[in-house]
């Protein structure tokens, strides 16, 4: 994906080296994979996965260096407070507004059930 490619699908312009750039893109994409569950994005992604992706990037972008606490609990004189990653923000937009592409490409839970019976014939015979 360029930077181009990028903008198209997000409006946005960046001004990355080539070299940052395609660090960004390819962390991205491994991560989004994982989030499909699967082991690689295709080389040549379809319009809509590349939209996926631009947006993906998008969204760790502008949550880079967001630790704003979420919530915290105070337990005694003990106190924890909970934040979230950019990736889990992104993964967060993304799954809310892009839906439907996940559902068409994630691979989790996907799995080939077999339904087994007893083999029966004749007279209640088993073979």
């Amino acid at each position: 994906m360029t930077q181009d490619d990028y903008k198209l699908w997000t409006g946005a312009t960046v001004t990355y080296t080539q070299a940052d750039w395609t660090r960004i893109v390819k962390s991205a994409s491994s991560r989004l994979a994982s989030f499909l569950c699967l082991d690689e994005l295709p080389s040549t992604l379809p319009d809509d996965m590349e939209e996926l992706l631009a947006n993906f990037i998008y969204g760790v972008l502008a949550h880079q260096g967001d630790d704003t606490p979420i919530e915290e609990k105070r337990v005694r004189n003990f106190t924890i407070r909970f934040t979230t990653s950019s990736a889990a923000n992104a993964f967060a937009e993304i799954a809310k507004n892009y839906g439907d592409i996940i559902d068409k490409y994630s691979q989790c839970g996907t799995a080939l059930e077999v339904e087994k019976s007893p083999r029966s014939c004749c007279y209640g015979y088993l073979y």
